[in-house]
């Protein structure tokens, strides 16, 4: 590509405004570097999906869904919080930081070139960060209804009276839940036999049966057949079918959202003219992000599983830190490191976990060898004070070990607790650590000491 041909040359363009992407392309702003972040939708989405139409937006209908049942006031406390984010990150990267934002589509002209809008920009070195998308499964009829996605279900204007959502994890729960508050029927799809594939089964099944208790239908172990839509003066009747199985039925809702996962955002990127590896859209890279152009990193979503934010920006800031030390690869890069990533579900109450459930534990070790301790928040003054009179706390360890195997938090504001056991696991202390503290009170995370004393005891490390 003739130099000439191209409108600007940076040192590092980041393709993608989210946690990963941004971070990178205003670190090395702040450290002399020349950087840009190209977006697609300055305008909507500048921060990412999880600012914009993920983790922010959703919490914030979850929580004043839950206050006040009233979908006026969550959608106002999401149009305000959203705003407020978007526009703040916005401003501090172009004037505080004066990192360049360009606003488009990009796609690889070749290793160092990329179009946006017709207009070429070059760069020494470019990160890939575009994020994920929502999965949508090979139902049949799927495609030829108007289903929507997480995103489209942000943004409604008008209660439905009865949601239909195809995927009970996170994110159809999350959505599933709050609509439940705010008076909607909600029925939700889910094929393998338990909610939230990946977490505790245990807990898995408890979160189950308080949802049902709050008036949703749960149907697990089944995965659709097919869906139908039938449309008459301008409103539509949709109808998910079950071909066979316990739960074999016609089921019709006037709002079908599909919330089975999410995939790595690629497939427009031309990664073919740069040379970027790719494995069913995954971009391949090594224990530095790099791929298979060295000067091409990817992080984030577009690497594959897990699809977190703060795991984006972890993987960035492993590109940022190399890149400071040295722009050509030597001894004083460090590799990726996989520390114990906190895994929250936002239902109410909130799941929190890391490292292995019983499950896994018990496969890994043997189920001898494995010990299982649960603390019931109710028997805790705090929980009581705030309402939690169904959830508990489960720990996970292994005989003769101190430590932590896995941790599995599920009750109020737990999402905040799992920090200091992921502190703990992460330095090499575990379950004697964490019962030798003083803690506060009244206080929620006298919940992890009684569970940490409990495991002490159960492990018999007190002898």
């Amino acid at each position: 590509m003739s130099s000439s041909q191209v409108k600007e040359h940076f040192d590092l363009i980041s393709i993608g405004s989210g946690s990963a992407g941004r971070k990178v392309a205003v670190g090395l702003k702040r450290a002399g570097w020349k950087t840009a972040i190209i977006e697609a939708d300055v305008d909507h989405h500048f921060g990412g999906t999880c600012i914009n139409t993920g983790c922010i937006p959703t919490k914030a209908i979850v929580e004043m869904a839950h206050k006040s049942g009233k979908f006026k006031d969550s959608l106002e406390l999401k149009d305000k919080i959203v705003e407020r984010i978007r526009s703040g990150t916005l401003r501090h990267v172009e004037e505080r930081v004066g990192t360049t934002v360009i606003k488009g589509f990009a796609k690889f002209v070749d290793s160092h070139t990329l179009d946006v809008q017709g207009e070429l920009y070059s760069a020494d070195y470019i990160v890939i960060a575009t994020g994920s998308e929502p999965a949508i499964p090979p139902i049949k009829g799927l495609k030829d209804v108007n289903y929507k996605t997480s995103k489209d279900t942000l943004d409604i204007q008008n209660l439905p009276q009865h949601m239909l959502i195809i995927g009970g994890g996170r994110i159809g729960l999350e959505i599933g839940q709050a609509f439940t508050h705010l008076g909607v029927k909600v029925t939700v799809f889910e094929g393998l036999p338990h909610l939230l594939p990946g977490e505790d089964e245990e807990i898995a099944d408890a979160i189950k049966e308080t949802l049902e208790k709050e008036g949703m239908t749960i149907f697990t172990g089944k995965f659709v057949d097919e869906v139908r839509e039938f449309r008459e003066n301008g409103r539509s009747e949709f109808t998910v079918i079950l071909e066979d199985g316990p739960n074999k039925g016609e089921y019709k809702g006037d709002y079908l959202l599909v919330a089975t996962g999410r995939v790595p955002r690629t497939a427009e990127l031309n990664l073919g003219k740069a040379g970027v590896e790719t494995d069913r859209r995954r971009v391949v890279v090594n224990k530095f992000m790099q791929t298979s152009q060295p000067h091409i990193f990817a992080v984030g979503d577009v690497v594959g599983n897990p699809m977190f934010t703060n795991w984006a920006a972890w993987q960035a800031g492993v590109v940022l830190k190399n890149l400071k030390r040295s722009k050509i690869k030597n001894d004083s890069w460090e590799p990726l490191r996989t520390p114990n990533i906190p895994r929250l579900t936002f239902t109410r109450p909130e799941l929190a976990s890391t490292g292995l459930t019983e499950k896994e534990a018990k496969e890994k070790f043997g189920e001898e060898n494995v010990v299982v301790v649960k603390f019931y928040n109710k028997w805790l003054g705090k929980s009581m004070i705030v309402g939690d009179w169904t959830g508990f706390l489960k720990g996970i360890g292994r005989k003769g070990s101190n430590e932590i195997l896995g941790a599995h938090l599920w009750g109020e504001r737990t999402g905040s607790l799992i920090q200091l056991i992921i502190l703990a696991m992460d330095n090499g202390l575990g379950w004697k650590e964490l019962a030798d503290m003083v803690y506060g009170h009244p206080v929620l995370v006298e919940g992890i000491e009684s569970l940490s004393k409990m495991m002490v005891g159960a492990l018999q490390l007190d002898e």
